[in-house]
């Protein structure tokens, strides 16, 4: 079964964002949906050394 996600972003961020996608051959939701597959296959995140520092503080 599929979910859908909805998120806010700011027109200028989206609009950027769907730009760099777009010249790599995919559209926003493609990059989303590879995000999170990636995060669900291998059980960590690329903000994993983020969230990391910022608790070892």
């Amino acid at each position: 079964m599929e979910k859908l996600i909805q998120i806010r972003v700011e027109e200028d961020v989206r609009n950027a964002a769907d730009d760099v996608f777009k010249e790599n051959g995919l559209t926003t939701q493609q990059a989303v949906k590879m995000f999170l597959t990636q995060v669900a296959h291998s059980g960590k995140s690329p903000f994993d050394d983020l969230f990391r520092a910022k608790n070892q503080k």
